[in-house]
């Protein structure tokens, strides 16, 4: 009976040794990976035949009554922002969370337009084909008044 708590505190003492160099290397100043951006994008639409969800980095699409699922497509990984903070260099900190993208879904004209951040993608209906990829330009601020 002693042994058990031995192998597991040797089991768990390993376990971090290995995770700290791992979390030393990939603390450096590097922007969250872009599936982080892609998992947060959700939305949901409809036509005349199908419902079609955005959630968990993919579309799906399902018959009007929304009970059977017909079609799903992953979504492109998108390029993060570039004014993205960087990570702190301090390993005990947690790093800020991304900011939440726009997002949304809209079907129309046997097109299925993604607002994924800054690009819209054009997805052809009903076989989900990715068909092109608009990015949008960077808004203008407005000036403050004197």
């Amino acid at each position: 009976m002693k042994k058990i708590p031995i192998f597991v505190t040797l089991c768990l003492v390993a376990c971090s040794m290995t995770g700290t160099p791992y979390a030393q290397q990939t603390s450096e100043n590097q922007p969250p990976p872009a599936f982080f951006f892609k998992l947060g994008l959700t939305g949901i639409s409809a036509d005349s035949e199908h419902l079609y969800v955005m959630a968990g980095g993919k579309i799906l699409q399902y018959d009007v009554t929304g009970t059977m699922l017909q079609n799903s497509v992953d979504l492109p990984d998108p390029a993060p922002p570039k004014d993205v903070p960087p990570r702190p260099k301090d390993p005990g900190k947690f790093p800020p969370l991304p900011p939440s993208l726009p997002h949304g879904l809209w079907a129309g004209n046997s097109v299925l337009y993604v607002l994924g951040g800054h690009v819209i993608y054009l997805y052809s209906l009903p076989q989900l084909t990715l068909q092109k990829t608009v990015e949008l330009p960077k808004p203008e601020l407005p000036q403050g008044g004197k």
